[in-house]
Order: C-alpha cells, then structure tokens, then sequence
C-alpha cells in the first residue's frame, strides 16, 4: 500500500495539466498560421511591390531619355533649368528616389535623395546602356539599403545616324518599399492578433469542460489508473466478466477466456452469444450467486455483484472461482514432495562420500582419503589450471568456471581457445555486464551443440590492440538465413514463443559499452565475435 501511494505522488509530481497541454498546443499552432499566413502575404507583396517599382523605374528611364528636353539639356545648357524641372515632377508624380542624367560616365544632372544617389556614384551602372544602348533595372545593395535603378541609354541624333551620349537613371529606395508592404500588413496583423486572442479563450474554455468530463484526472492519471485496474483484472486467478446493464461484455480476463475457450476480442459482445451454453445459471434473471455448474471435468463456482451508479444498476460483475484448484494444489504438494525425496537422495549420496573419506581417515588410509578426494576434485582443478593460465581476470574466470560446470553436465566439450589471453578487464567492463554478453553467448552456444553427436563450444578471448574481444564459436547446425538479419531484435527467436531476448539484452549491453557486435553463421557452425574497447 504505500509503495502503490508513493507511485501515486510520484506520478502526479511535475505533471504538466491538459489545461496547459491544450493552451500551449493551441497557441503555438494559431502562432505558426498567423506567421506563417502574415510571412507568405508579405513575401508576395514585397515580390510585387519591388516588380512594380523596377517597371516603374525602366519605363521613365526609357520615357526620359525620348524626351526633347533631356536631348536638349545635353547639347545646350540653357536648357538644365527646364529638364530640373521636369525631373521635379517626376520625382513627385512616380514616387522615385533621384533621377540622374549622366554625359558618358560623368555625372551630368542629379536630383532627390542624395544617400541614394550617392549609392549608385561610385560604381553607377551604366556600362551597358552606354556600350549596347540597352534599357534594364540593376539592384545595387540589400535589403533595406537596397536601390533599385531603372537604366536607359541618352540617344543623341546626328544627321543620319544616333549616338549614345549617355544614360538616364531612375532610382526607388528599396527601404521605402520594405516600409511601405510592412504598413499594408498593419490590418492583417491587427486580425491574427484578434484571432490568437479568440483562439486562447476558446483553448481555455475546451480545456475546462475536458477536465470537468474526466472529474478533474489529468491523463495520465487516467492511464495509470486504466493501466492499473487492467494489470488487476488480468492478474486475478479467479475468471471474471463486466458487462454493463443491456448485457453487453466490457471486459473479461485471460481466465474467463481460457474457462469458456474464448478467443480474441470479445468488448461490446453480448454476453449470451459469447459463453457456449446459454444454460449457464449465472445468464437466467433469477441468479443470485454462488450456484455451481460444470464444464468439462471442472466444476465451477458462479457469483455475481452489481455496479451501482446515482442509485441505478449501470453493469454487473461476474466472478468464476475453479473448485478443481483444491485438487491441483494437492498435486502440487505431491510434486514438491517428490522433489524434495530427490534432493534428499542426493544430499544422502553426498553424506555418504563423506563418511567414506572419514572412515579412510580413521582407519588411518590417508593416502586412500586423498586418492578418493583428488579423484572427485581433480575435474574442478583442470577446470582452474586451464582458465587461470591464460585469463587472469576473476570476474571472466568465474563465468568461464561457472559455464564449464554446466558443460559437462549436459556432456558438451567446452574449450577455451589456446592462442587465449587477457591480463585483465577495464573497470567500465563490471560483472552485470559481462555476465549479460558471454553469459547469454555461451549459453546460447552449449543449446546449439547439445544434440549434437560431437558438440564443440570454443572461447577465445583476446585483449590485444585497442580492444578486447571475446569470440564465441560452436559446431551446431548454425541460424537460417531468414534469422541471421533478424536475431539481435527482441522477441524474435526460432526456439519458439517467450525466446529471443538474450540476443537483444547482448546487442543493447554491448552498445553501452561502446563496442560493436558481428556474427557469422553457415551450417557447420556460429561465430560471435564481440569487441569492447579498453577506453570508454
């Protein structure tokens, strides 16, 4: 009871409310449109707007440069006053910056904005107009220090034939233009604002009405309590069924299923189609409770309790309690006895040995004693010698003993590799973790070979170079090709259901201790090959 409160306080600590989840999920989803909806109008309306401007500024540049009074300022001076005047008027009637008339490269007459004059006087771009006689709009800087410059070239007449004199120059401030598109988007900023607006009280509203349904239960309240009624309801011995008052099945557990042979899904199923014989006592109105009846061999105990709900029945719980139970807990008991005679059998032998080596001793036979005890423990010692020769870490010679005592009790040859050595393991390399890697290896190994005729299980283990490697090899039937991709994934295993997970929980302790993993398999045997590095 109070691990279950403490799971509860910890799960409610730091719990983030839906009424947050849905504030913050609807405010960041009415942001993303407003920015998005506000960004793509501005873009087309700046991509516009400057489209305008550049036609703008190639048409009076090419306007200007027909005009007489431009031709005339060229070749008469007289006629400066007038063409300032006419260049007045433009500025004001076609909302450009400067207009600048050049003679060749030199500047010739300028009038407006100077800083943007100024911008186009170092490098003004006129080379085409002046080489080709070609009209165009050039950008010179960015953003909003940017100048837009509509280019035409000054055509002079000389008799028969026209010579370039030089260029008019038409320039928009491309900074007026950013200004201008962000005070058109004054309106639709004002209206997303109001929609954002909008969009928060009704999140908050929403958010309400969904905590006062769930009787004020965050969701994953709601989950750990599903989650824990579910592992409750399965985990009962007894069968059990809900079904709600028009008779329809909400749940019933794996015991109730197995007790009726039922299979898959039975939610929102009537109750009277899914049980096999509707004679059941506990499907008559009349049944009250605690009625037997059979099925099969097994004799059943049926009660029932109703749910009430604001003083009316809304379900009903169906409880199946097996009398058969006693009688297998009474074969259980035989079993456990049975086993223990065994192990007292052994624990006799065992004594009896003893007394044989007690006896030797007290007939003063020592050297028969110690025969008969060498002769018992001389297996355990070649185990030793040969593992303490080569390896001269304690943590892998226990595994590597504990694993040569399971060989040669399921009569498997298990070897390890003479071209073996390693001086010891790293500390980042603990016993938990290397039980989890050659531990499961080997065991895997010895099952594969164990039916073999002449079943062969080799380690190597080497801690040469920047690694150390452990090599696990037998001469079993070795993985179908269809496995061999597939063997590191959980739950997956040709042994049958409930296998496959020490390959994985191997592939996933290997991974943490940055090393790599690879197999080799064909139908004369398996090769696992792990390598861990000596510096994490």
């Amino acid at each position: 009871m109070v691990e279950f409160l403490m799971k509860k306080q910890k799960l409610t600590q730091g719990i983030i409310t839906i009424q947050l989840k849905i504030l913050g999920l609807v405010t960041a989803l009415i942001l993303f449109i407003v920015a998005a909806i506000t960004g793509i109008y501005i873009f087309f309306e700046y991509k516009e707007d400057m489209a305008d401007a550049e036609r703008m500024a190639f048409q009076t540049a090419k306007t200007l440069s027909y005009m007489p009074t431009v031709q005339e300022a060229l070749q008469d001076q007289d006629a400066i006053p007038e063409l300032r005047n006419l260049m007045d008027n433009l500025l004001r009637d076609t909302n450009a910056s400067a207009v600048v008339m050049t003679e060749g490269e030199r500047f010739f007459v300028t009038m407006g904005n100077e800083e943007m004059i100024l911008k186009v006087f170092d490098q003004p771009p006129i080379e085409k107009a002046l080489i080709f006689g070609s009209s165009y709009t050039e950008r010179i800087g960015k953003a909003d220090k940017m100048a837009l410059v509509g280019v035409s070239p000054l055509m002079i007449a000389y008799g028969d034939y026209q010579k370039v004199n030089g260029a008019v120059m038409v320039i928009h401030d491309g900074g007026l233009i950013i200004k201008s598109v962000i005070r058109e988007s004054v309106p639709i900023l004002t209206v997303s604002t109001i929609a954002l607006i909008v969009g928060l009280i009704g999140s908050l509203l929403l958010a309400k009405d969904i905590k006062k349904d769930t009787l004020g239960l965050e969701p994953k309240e709601i989950a750990f309590l599903y989650k824990e009624r579910k592992t409750v309801f399965s985990s009962l011995k007894d069968g059990m069924i809900v079904a709600d008052e028009s008779g329809h099945i909400r749940m019933m557990n794996p015991v109730a299923k197995k007790l009726f042979g039922v299979t898959g899904s039975v939610r929102g199923m009537p109750l009277i189609h899914v049980v096999s014989d509707p004679g059941y006592p506990f499907l008559k109105d009349d049944f009250q409770g605690d009625e037997e009846f059979e099925i099969g061999d097994q004799t059943i105990i049926a009660s029932r309790q109703d749910i009430r709900a604001a003083g009316r029945i809304t379900g009903t719980i169906f409880m199946f309690r097996d009398k058969t139970d006693l009688r297998k807990m009474s074969a259980s008991l035989s079993e456990t006895r049975r086993v223990t005679e065994d192990l007292r059998a052994q624990t006799h032998e065992f004594k009896n040995k003893l007394y044989v080596i007690l006896g030797l001793i007290q007939l003063n036979k020592n050297e028969q004693a110690i025969s008969f005890i060498l002769d018992e423990t001389q297996s355990q010692e070649n185990y030793v010698r040969l593992v303490s020769s080569s390896i001269r870490d304690e943590k892998l010679q226990a595994i590597i003993l504990g694993k040569l005592a399971k060989a040669s009790e399921q009569h498997v040859s298990f070897k390890i590799d003479p071209g073996s050595s390693l001086a010891s393991l790293p500390d980042h390399i603990d016993l938990n973790g290397l039980v989890t890697i050659l531990g499961n290896l080997i065991d895997n190994a010895l099952e594969a070979v164990r039916k073999q005729k002449n079943g062969e299980v080799v380690l190597f283990v080497s801690d040469m170079g920047t690694d150390i490697l452990f090599e696990v090899s037998d001469n079993g039937p070795g993985i179908p090709e269809k496995n061999i991709d597939r063997i590191f994934e959980r739950g997956i295993s040709g042994k049958g259901p409930g296998r496959g997970y020490g390959l994985a929980n191997v592939k996933k302790e290997v991974g943490l201790l940055g090393g790599e993993i690879e197999v080799q398999s064909n139908p004369e045997g398996t090769t696992f090959s792990v390598f861990l590095p000596k510096n994490r």
